[in-house]
């Protein structure tokens, strides 16, 4: 009689238990589904948007070889043409801030300093990479002083950190202050970038031309 009872109360037990559970999968059963749809879907959601940043740095690189392609036949039309797609289509990539600065050398080609410092500032505003950004400013700088704006060439070098452009930065510097005859800070500043420079290259080079051009006209 006790065993039967006792059989009586598991049955139960388990009866309230499968009850309990229809109930509460009843009641999140489809949340759950729901779920795990979602889930799996963001699982080939991710891998499909791998394979679609994949694909788009493949076209982006393709057509930047196209830009060179052309740069290389003279065909400067063309080049123009792949550089804008590359800005207008992948934006956000390298590859259109080094369309930019394609654009903008071909513009101070041209005689268009106005539209070259448009391609240039994109770069400063709106590239992901650093350096991107400190080629595109001191290239920016160099535009400037060929055109005499030396206010404006001041205030593009006012920038902390140099992200390892220090050399250059100190050498336009140099040349800013060689420009307002300030000769004293020409020579610090140009010093200054020689020490930053890499020993016996063509920059340090022109940086050791350019000091004792300083120093021969300080001294008289």
């Amino acid at each position: 009689m006790a065993k039967e009872n006792q059989n009586t109360t598991m049955h139960f037990a388990e009866d309230e238990q499968t009850e309990k559970i229809r109930h509460w999968w009843k009641k999140n059963g489809s949340a759950i589904i729901v779920g795990l749809v979602l889930g799996i879907g963001s699982v080939a959601g991710y891998q499909g948007w791998g394979v679609y940043q994949t694909r788009q740095a493949e076209a982006a690189s393709d057509l930047y070889q196209e830009m060179l392609r052309s740069l290389e036949n003279e065909a400067l039309t063309r080049v123009r043409e792949s550089a804008d797609s590359l800005i207008s289509k992948f934006g956000s990539t390298a590859y259109a801030d080094a369309a930019s600065l394609m654009l903008a050398r071909l513009d101070v080609e041209a005689g268009q300093p106005e539209q070259a410092g448009h391609h240039l500032s994109r770069v400063i505003d709106h590239s992901k990479d650093s350096a991107m950004q400190h080629i595109a400013r001191l290239r920016l700088v160099t535009l400037a002083l060929d055109q005499g704006d030396l206010k404006w060439a001041d205030q593009l070098l006012k920038i902390q950190p140099m992200g390892g452009f220090e050399s250059r930065y100190d050498e336009l510097r140099g040349d800013i202050f060689t420009a307002r005859n300030d000769l004293k800070n020409a020579r610090n500043a140009y010093q200054s970038a020689l020490e930053n420079a890499v020993a016996g290259s063509v920059a340090a080079q022109i940086l050791d031309r350019k000091l004792n051009s300083v120093r021969r006209v300080d001294d008289r």
